[in-house]
């Protein structure tokens, strides 16, 4: 076997540069949610309590996990940034309390496995262990600790296989942790309350109590989590981070909310009946007031925002801001630019996002111009009777400010009649129409009378008409010279991977998820391999090369195989006494939820390349990343994985991401999940219903920006079913709209185990434009030469 793993684990510049990398980007995911002046707090001694206080949760669980060097706690930030932590005793024993209840969890998950059944296994991933509170803070811990300041860390964990409950101890805050807040908010003169978690809580217990100072929203921030939480804090750096889903009072309030995941009346199909007024749509559709809104974050400073170009450009709306820092510190804005569209043929959301940009670090009495222009087809919607996307004839009020719930119109467009932007074919349309939500009727807007109103010629705006004709394969004349000699067999084992442990030579990246066969390596055709991501790369962070050549894992990969027998996980581990120590020293980065709260997608793009490079020193050849399915629901248990709930901000996000990670050469991104994949309860066999409309303006027009502005070297189908039909199996999908709409011009690959018995049919697979059938193996292999020899499969497909 090869391998470009390192057999030093001494700290290389790369590493360096990649955790400076990974701080800027935490720092700026960081969103300071409420602050009656108490931060920042000056470095000295102080309290610290809660879940996150050591045990600091850097991200989810699942595929999603990275192995690091090291993570840095609160605490360990707090003090190098010159805080003197004054409770390391409550800590202490805490860490206690912590450790027993996670040995007997692991305790519990092996006995759950006995009798062992593929669903027993399967039930795995489908938990994690909760932390516990803590012991009760006593006025003895406050008197104790001598100082008037406290910080207490609330944490929550989620992942994959499973969505988030609205229970006390994870939506909602438990009876416990809200007594230690009451103590804390009580017993000290400045409380700052601080959220370690991957997505929105409800705090409205938090009203009841006085004294809580302010609330941070950490999230989760990888591997300098704390140290950029103790940059904040201090006031070394101004919060910058910016909401990117909004916060309800309550769950009840979502939309989504009476049917979703673990809440579904019909676990076999979720009825996305709230159509296009997900998240800021609804809120600001209906009326419904949110606890934040999408957008919002505070800071330490004040900024001016003002229009100072607005003109239409054939196409375009050419916008430019300027922004000015109007108070005492250093800090940086997000600009935000929204448009209402005439409410015309079919109802429209009050508003879309339609362009944003964040400035740079801007001093006292400095300012910085953006430029805020935008496409017009951002505004158009889709027509199913006709199937045609177009923009209403009427009047396109543009506003400018810095949430949904802060702006200003500051221009009107005005269309004199319908354009026509794009004729396509109806696709993945529901078994009849999803009942969904009808908005109220708008209240009259009263404009400022002053408001430019700027004509656009609807000639400027080309129709593209698509023909649905897949473009045809063209292969260098080595590839060609291949395929003339292959049998049907060997083409199977291309579409198929080599299994979850690869075929045991050619390259190998330990702790890799996925290779490609390296049954042809003597005909000079090299296997590839495929690492997890969105948070970096998931890889073996230590394995052991075998006199014998083999190489082993000294780690447990994933945290979810510490909960099976030693006697299962036993044969998977190396002897570092029988071989040389391998390192693959990788970068753990801000979750995409937080990525996408720094509203800088200059800053993703840099930590896509920096990913890049980490791929080409191990020999990666795709990552499997990034994640950009709509956040529908804050349950989801990969809600942190994922971006937003607006398709702008998660398509540009991924973009960038993209971009940045092939800018190194033979390195691709897969954007993933392809499509409608909102949850992750009965995520192998629910069907996401949703009319067309809706799911070509919400859930599909990430992957379009993503696909068109980013060109991703590989998209990965997702387990759900899509309207009835299986994401892999759908040609539809992966064939009519993804290639021929968009343009596509890399690999599909499955999710992984998405095919098989009572699922997507691997046999299907490669006619509906799926290239990778993941992670494969000769089970897979066999089914695709089943459906050759029955003529489902023709040669010229396989």
């Amino acid at each position: 076997m090869e391998t470009r793993a390192s057999f030093t684990d001494a700290e290389t510049e790369r590493e360096r540069a990649h955790r400076a990398l990974a701080l800027e980007a935490a720092v700026e995911g960081i969103v300071l949610l409420e602050n009656d002046g108490v931060l920042p707090l000056e470095p000295g001694r102080l309290a610290l309590f809660g879940a996150g206080a050591e045990r600091t949760v850097a991200g989810g669980t699942g595929s999603g996990e990275v192995n690091v060097r090291h993570e840095v706690s609160v605490a360990e930030g707090l003090e190098a940034a010159g805080f003197e932590v004054a409770t390391w005793d409550w800590i202490e024993r805490y860490e206690r309390l912590w450790r027993k209840g996670r040995e007997a969890f692991i305790r519990e998950r092996r006995e759950s496995l006995f009798p062992p059944s593929p669903k027993a296994i399967a039930n795995l991933m489908a938990c994690e262990y909760r932390y516990p509170v803590g012991d009760p803070i006593d006025e003895g811990d406050v008197r104790e600790s001598g100082t008037d300041t406290c910080v207490y860390v609330l944490s929550r964990q989620s992942g994959e296989g499973h969505d988030r409950t609205d229970e006390p101890g994870d939506f909602r805050l438990g009876d416990a942790e809200l007594a230690s807040i009451a103590r804390c908010a009580e017993g000290y003169e400045r409380f700052v309350l601080v959220l370690n978690a991957g997505g929105p809580l409800d705090l409205t217990p938090l009203d009841e109590i006085a004294g809580i100072d302010a609330i941070v929203f950490m999230g989760q921030l990888g591997m300098e989590g704390g140290t950029a939480l103790a940059a904040v804090l201090s006031g070394e750096t101004s919060p910058s981070g910016r909401l990117a889903l909004t916060w309800a009072k309550r769950y009840a309030d979502y939309p989504s909310s009476e049917d979703f995941g673990p809440y579904a009346k019909d676990p076999g199909h979720a009825r996305y009946r709230e159509g296009i007024y997900v998240g800021y749509r609804y809120f600001d559709s209906f009326g419904a007031e949110p606890r934040y809104p999408f957008g919002y974050g505070r800071g330490y400073t004040a900024f001016s925002l003002e229009a100072t170009e607005v003109a239409v450009q054939g196409a375009a709306l050419r916008l430019e801001a300027e922004v000015a820092n109007v108070g005492e510190r250093s800090g940086k804005e997000v600009a935000q630019v929204y448009v209402s569209c005439p409410r015309g043929e079919e109802p429209k959301e009050f508003q879309r996002l339609a362009a944003f940009a964040k400035t740079r670090a801007l001093d006292p009495g400095e300012s910085e111009r953006l430029d805020l222009s935008f496409e017009l087809s951002t505004l158009a919607s889709y027509d199913e009777a006709s199937a045609e996307t177009y923009l209403e004839a009427g009047d396109y009020v543009v506003r400018l400010g810095t949430s949904s719930r802060e702006t200003a119109p500051v221009a009107v467009l005005r269309l004199g009649e319908r354009a026509v932007l794009a004729r396509h074919r109806n696709l993945c349309r529901a078994e009849g129409s999803v009942q969904r939500l009808q908005a109220p009727e708008r209240v009259s807007e009263t404009l400022p009378a002053d408001l430019p109103i700027l004509g656009v010629d609807s000639t400027a705006l080309p129709t593209v008409t698509f023909d649905y004709e897949l473009p045809e394969e063209r292969f260098p004349p080595v590839v060609e010279r291949h395929l003339e000699g292959f049998s049907a067999r060997d083409m199977a084992r291309f579409c198929a991977g080599s299994g979850l442990f690869g075929e045991g030579k050619g390259l190998c990246a330990p702790g890799a998820v996925g290779h490609t066969t390296a049954a042809y390596l003597e005909q000079g055709i090299p296997n590839r391999e495929l690492s997890d991501g969105p948070a970096g790369l998931r890889l073996q962070r230590r394995s052991v090369l075998e006199r014998n050549g083999k190489i082993k894992a000294v780690d447990l990969p994933l945290s979810i195989y510490e909960y099976l027998p030693r006697a299962l996980t036993r044969p998977m581990l190396g002897d570092p006494a029988k071989g040389r120590m391998l390192y693959q020293e990788v970068t753990g980065f801000p979750v995409a939820a937080a990525i996408a709260q720094s509203w800088n997608t200059e800053l993703a793009e840099r930590i896509g390349h920096a990913v890049g490079k980490e791929m080409e020193a191990y020999g990666i050849t795709w990552w499997l990343a990034p994640a950009l399915n709509i956040v529908r629901d804050p349950l989801c248990g990969r809600a942190f994985e994922y971006f937003s709930e607006d398709p702008l901000v998660s398509g540009r996000f991924a973009a960038a991401l993209t971009r940045g990670v092939q800018a190194v050469p033979r390195r691709f991104a897969t954007i993933k999940h392809f499509a409608a994949n909102s949850q992750e309860d009965h995520r192998h066999h629910v069907s996401s219903d949703v009319d067309e409309r809706v799911l070509r303006e919400i859930y599909l027009r990430g992957f379009e920006i993503a696909v068109r502005e980013g060109r991703p070297g590989a998209v990965m189908s997702a387990y759900n079913r899509l309207n009835g039909v299986y994401c892999a199996n759908d040609g539809e999908l992966c064939n009519a709209i993804l290639r021929c709409e968009w343009g596509f011009d890399g690999i599909v690959m499955t999710d992984w185990l998405s095919t098989g018995r009572n699922l997507a049919k691997d046999g299907d697979c490669p006619g509906a434009g799926v290239d990778l059938i993941m992670p494969g193996g000769k089970g897979t292999v066999r089914a695709l030469l089943k459906a050759h020899r029955e003529g489902r499969l023709p040669a010229d497909v396989l």
